[in-house]
């Protein structure tokens, strides 16, 4: 094949194959779309001026790029739609420097969750985290995909700063104050603010999955580690409930990581992956709980956590559906001690990820909203999929509060069977069915997905147009994720 040989000339031959067999893994994800074809060939390149290569080789023969950078993918976006060069970039997996006095770090796409939360441990920091990603997950991914951070303070809701891109086009650009000449050698900037000469370019491929082009190094902000921590968990009988008590939580700045869960996620999440804990679990945790770690910084931290015990026990008292505060749960023992090192570590890589403990698979429906509408959306969500036949006993609802509480992420998340062609059917229609219900109610989808990239940019077709004209400037000869628009 002549572009395997090109391709073998940038890289090297050992780095590059085009065999079935290591094709194949790269034509599934654990989403529901399905891929009816196989990409033409798989690149390792180890830095950017390799990734730099492999764009212009492939302008130059119009040959697709989906570029990939994690061992596990969930939203059908590096599908290859329409075959092409799989450009995997795990062996760019060099965090490059550190600029500790301002909390940042310089990464390539590579670098997972279970490489970085463990170097910055050691130095007393910790990067700013979803809830519990896959070890094997690359951060800058997750950062351009948005995931939410599980502490809801508005400074930590861009954790991404300056980064470089290689465009479709072959240009290749820097974003921010990183974009002086010189950075990072020969520069004073640190690429600390993501803002340019002009405008925010970095928003032009966050969220565009790999559409607009390759990132091939960011800069992302970290926090230094607690002295103390001290855990809480506030529970409740509905979801309704717990959103009053969320915003005074919210709004008085209590806390690091604060999220509300059902007993579903729960159960899942603080259990050993067995069964029977799953089930006991399931039985004896509060149908619906806040959890919350309040921590104590370097400086006075007994005198901050004293504050903020304080600030909580007014929220609680004044809120009669609080049901109790607890600095345990019935079921979990120990947990207490254990739960803010589980919130800033990835989920075990020797463990089966807790989505899919339960049936294997899970599909995640997740979208933007205001907090006061969690209660009328979850009762639609559940109505939905229990008319669809699914067991809404076993549906798992996540909120997590954004920008100290001034919106809202909300995450359905439905276990199926991947190997039960019925059980995926009805998945895929009750997930399809709550999402436009959800839309028609004003449910913001700022992540659309794989199945729902049609309901979304349909609806929104002026926008869907601006986005198709940037591409034809970043990208004019459409290689980058074609079949995507950005999603």
């Amino acid at each position: 094949m002549q572009i395997k040989a090109k391709l073998a000339e940038i890289v090297g031959k050992e780095h590059v194959d085009a065999t079935r067999k290591v094709l194949l893994p790269y034509s599934k994800d654990h989403s529901l779309l399905e891929c009816n074809g196989l990409a033409d060939v798989v690149v390792w390149p180890d830095n950017a001026d390799q990734v730099h290569k492999i764009v212009q080789l492939a302008n130059e023969i119009k040959m697709p790029v989906i570029p990939v950078s994690s061992e596990q993918h969930f939203h059908g976006s590096t599908l290859p739609k329409m075959g092409g060069i799989i450009m995997d970039l795990k062996r760019m997996n060099r965090i490059l420097d550190y600029d500790v006095p301002d909390r940042l770090v310089r990464i390539e796409p590579g670098v997972t969750w279970g490489q970085l939360q463990p170097e910055l441990m050691k130095i007393g920091h910790r990067a700013i985290m979803p809830l519990m990603p896959l070890a094997s997950s690359s951060v800058v991914s997750s950062l351009l995909e948005r995931e939410v951070p599980t502490n809801p303070r508005y400074e930590y809701g861009e954790p991404m700063t300056s980064n470089e891109v290689i465009w479709g086009s072959g240009m290749r650009f820097r974003t921010g104050s990183a974009s002086v000449p010189g950075f990072p050698d020969k520069a004073d900037s640190k690429g600390g603010n993501p803002e340019g000469p002009g405008t925010n370019w970095y928003r032009f491929f966050q969220g565009a999955e790999g559409t607009m082009g390759v990132v091939t190094w960011s800069i992302v902000k970290f926090e230094y580690l607690p002295v103390i921590d001290k855990a809480y968990f506030i529970a409740f009988d509905k979801i309704g409930d717990a959103i009053e008590p969320l915003y005074q939580m919210q709004r008085r700045m209590i806390g690091n990581e604060c999220l509300l869960i059902n007993n579903q996620v729960g159960a899942l999440i603080f259990g050993d992956g067995s069964d029977k804990t799953y089930q006991a679990l399931k039985r004896q945790l509060p149908p619906w709980f806040i959890v919350l770690v309040l921590s104590g910084p370097p400086r006075s931290p007994e005198a901050k956590l004293a504050y903020e015990k304080k600030a909580l026990d007014e929220v609680c008292a004044n809120q009669p559906t609080v049901l109790r505060v607890d600095e345990s749960l019935p079921g979990a023992v120990g947990l207490e001690r254990k739960l803010p090192d589980m919130l800033r570590k990835p989920w075990p890589a020797e463990r089966t990820y807790w989505k899919h403990q339960l049936k294997g698979e899970c599909e995640d429906l997740l979208f933007i909203a205001k907090m006061e509408q969690a209660a009328a959306f979850t009762e639609l969500v559940t109505e939905t999929a229990g008319a669809h036949g699914y067991d809404v006993r076993q549906m798992g609802v996540y909120l997590q509060p954004i920008e100290q509480g001034r919106a809202c992420h909300m995450e359905y998340q439905f276990y199926y069977d991947p190997e039960d062609e019925t059980d995926k059917a009805m998945v895929k229609a009750l997930y399809m069915d709550a999402a436009a219900k959800l839309f028609e109610q004003g449910a913001f989808f700022s992540r659309p997905y794989s199945l729902l990239s049609p309901m979304v940019f349909d609806k929104a077709r002026g926008y869907t147009n601006t986005i198709t004209r940037v591409k034809e400037v970043l990208d004019p000869n459409y290689i980058m994720c074609p079949g995507n628009v950005c999603f």
